[in-house]
C-alpha cells in the first residue's frame, strides 16, 4: 500500500510538473490534458484520478510551487506579527530571487502573466481572476497589519497602496523576463523591494514626511 501511494504521489508530481511547463508554454486554455497525458506517459483518466480539470491543476500547481513563500506570507498576515512591513519585505525580496534561481516558481510566473494579461481583452478567466482577487485582499490585510504597527502612514489609500505593490513587481518582473540578461533580478532584489518600500513609507502624512510632496518612481 505505501508504494502505491508513493506511485500516486511521484505521479501527481510529475502531472503538475509537465502541466506547468505545457500551461507556460502554450496558457492553460489553449493546452490540452491530452498533451499533458502523453508528456506525462499516462492516460487523461490517472490526470482526472488526481485532479477534477484543468483549472484544478493550474490552482495546483499555484499553490505547490509557492508553498516555500507561504511561512512569510503567513506571517505578513497575522495579527500578533510585531514587524508585517518587514515581513513583506522580505517576501517581496524572495519571491523576486525564486524567479531567477528557482526554474519552476519562474515558469509559474510566465504562467500567470500570460493567463492575466487577458484582462486587457476582456477579462482573464475565472480562476486567474480569483486568485487575483485573493492576492488583492491579502495585500490589503498586510498594508492594514503595518498601518495598525505604525509602519505605514494612516492615511495611505490601501486599494492605492495594494495596487502599486503588483504594478511595481509586475514590471521589475516582466522587465526580467523580457531580458534576463540585462540585470540580475536576484542581485538587484533588496534595492528593487526597498524602493517600493520606501515610496509606500513616504507617502504624505507619514510622521517625519508631512512637510513635503512625494516623488514616485
Amino acid at each position: 500500500m505505501r508504494r502505491t501511494r508513493e506511485e500516486a504521489q511521484h505521479t501527481r508530481l510529475l502531472i503538475m510538473q509537465k502541466g506547468l511547463e505545457a500551461f507556460a508554454e502554450q496558457g492553460v486554455s489553449s493546452c490540452s490534458l491530452t498533451e499533458i497525458a502523453r508528456s506525462v506517459g499516462c492516460t487523461r483518466g490517472a490526470i482526472y484520478w488526481h485532479f477534477k480539470h484543468k483549472w484544478d491543476l493550474f490552482e495546483a500547481i499555484c499553490e505547490h510551487y509557492s508553498r516555500p513563500l507561504k511561512s512569510l506570507s503567513e506571517a505578513c498576515l497575522s495579527d500578533d506579527e510585531h514587524d508585517p512591513l518587514g515581513k513583506l519585505r522580505l517576501l517581496l525580496v524572495q519571491m523576486l530571487i525564486s524567479i531567477e534561481q528557482d526554474q519552476g516558481f519562474c515558469l509559474v510566473m510566465i504562467m500567470f502573466m500570460r493567463e492575466s494579461s487577458g484582462l486587457a481583452l476582456g477579462g482573464a478567466p475565472e480562476p486567474v481572476s480569483s486568485f487575483i482577487r485573493e492576492q488583492h485582499d491579502r495585500r490589503l490585510v498586510m498594508l492594514k497589519n503595518a498601518i495598525q504597527r505604525g509602519q505605514l502612514p494612516a492615511s495611505l489609500d490601501l486599494e492605492f497602496a495594494s495596487s502599486f505593490i503588483k504594478a511595481v513587481m509586475d514590471g521589475f518582473i516582466t522587465s526580467w523576463l523580457q531580458r534576463s540578461e540585462s540585470f540580475s533580478l536576484s542581485g538587484n532584489a533588496e534595492i528593487l523591494v526597498g524602493t517600493l518600500i520606501a515610496n509606500l513609507q513616504s507617502l504624505k502624512g507619514f510622521p517625519n514626511n508631512t512637510d513635503h510632496d512625494v516623488e514616485y518612481l
